[in-house]
């Protein structure tokens, strides 16, 4: 399958995904609008977070999302070891995966991406790990890449004083590799891919 469009509904179930950029907010953008719309759905979200609860709900009003009772935020998480637990729902949303695992041992990355892939089969949940890239060990970061069912990373290029944004999706189960980067618009606090050609 072609990707054509990325929200919620695009992404595989019993999935575990990584959502990458060097420096920016686009992931977190991406990750809370697929949030909404899990949300809007009738899902079950959790969005683990180490900032205020008042901040993630702030941002997800943006998205239409007030108070749901499908969204349950855990606020200033910062216990990696409890991570396994806190990871239910239909969507499992991780905020700053890279800074929580940032001293910890590969080992340790690679059980619990292990653990977290088996509680991402064990329905038909979906578990989002937002991360920083290169803020993770370098194997760390290659585990990190190489056990998720599908990588998305945001890269911004500046061209004079023309600001070009391009998700790059090196993996994702169940579609077809892509041939080239999608061009995305940010319109509203949402994230659209653009679909047209560009020439020249």
């Amino acid at each position: 399958m072609a990707l054509t469009s990325l929200g919620y509904n695009d992404l595989p179930k019993k999935s575990l995904l990584v959502l990458e950029e060097d420096l920016g907010d686009y992931k977190r953008i991406f990750a809370q609008m697929i949030g909404a719309e899990a949300v809007k759905a009738g899902k079950e979200v959790i969005y683990v977070t180490p900032r205020a609860k008042e901040d993630v709900q702030g941002q997800m009003s943006l998205f239409g999302v007030n108070g749901d009772a499908g969204l349950k935020i855990l606020e200033k998480f910062r216990d990696r070891f409890r991570l396994q637990e806190s990871c239910g729902g239909d969507l499992c949303i991780v905020d700053g995966f890279s800074l929580l695992y940032a001293e910890a041992h590969p080992q340790e990355v690679y059980n619990i991406l292990n653990t977290l892939s088996d509680v991402s089969r064990a329905g038909e949940r979906i578990i989002v790990l937002l991360s920083d890239a290169g803020v993770l060990p370098q194997k760390s970061e290659k585990i990190l890449h190489a056990m998720a069912d599908g990588v998305i990373q945001f890269n911004i290029v500046y061209e004079e004083d023309r600001i070009n944004r391009y998700i790059k999706i090196p993996k994702l189960i169940g579609t077809s590799p892509q041939d080239k980067m999608l061009s995305f618009a940010v319109d509203e606090g949402r994230i659209y891919i653009d679909t047209r050609e560009r020439f020249g």
